[in-house]
């Protein structure tokens, strides 16, 4: 028999590889002010982020984030994320949220591999 497959916010999270991301961002939803975040870690195919309210899932949005790039650059990028889940977060003070970035050029993405292999 096989295992049944996980359901929820289970199934949404990253499978690649990611690395602590602690940095201050800015979360952009069309018709809306841009809302501070801090970054909780980041991937090729996401990122996560600490953010005052909790956001619907299939939420989109653009990221811009201030990736830092070794030895002593940094980059900025704006990645376009779907949110896939939020968890309230009582260390935090508010909501860790689990985006999924789609259509990220190759750039950020070369950026961010360099971010987690570093």
């Amino acid at each position: 028999m096989s295992p049944t497959p996980p359901t929820g916010a289970a199934s949404e999270r990253r499978n690649q590889s990611r690395r602590i991301l602690r940095v201050q961002a800015q979360l952009h939803i069309a018709g809306h002010p841009p809302t501070a975040v801090r970054t909780m870690d980041v991937s090729e195919g996401g990122i996560s982020v600490l953010c005052a309210v909790n956001l619907p899932v299939r939420t989109e949005c653009t990221i811009h984030v201030q990736l830092p790039i070794p030895p002593n650059g940094r980059r900025l990028l704006q990645l376009r994320a779907v949110v896939q889940y939020g968890i309230l977060s009582s260390s935090g003070g508010g909501f860790q949220l689990g985006m999924a970035t789609i259509h990220t050029d190759a750039p950020a993405r070369d950026a961010i591999r360099l971010y987690i292999r570093n």
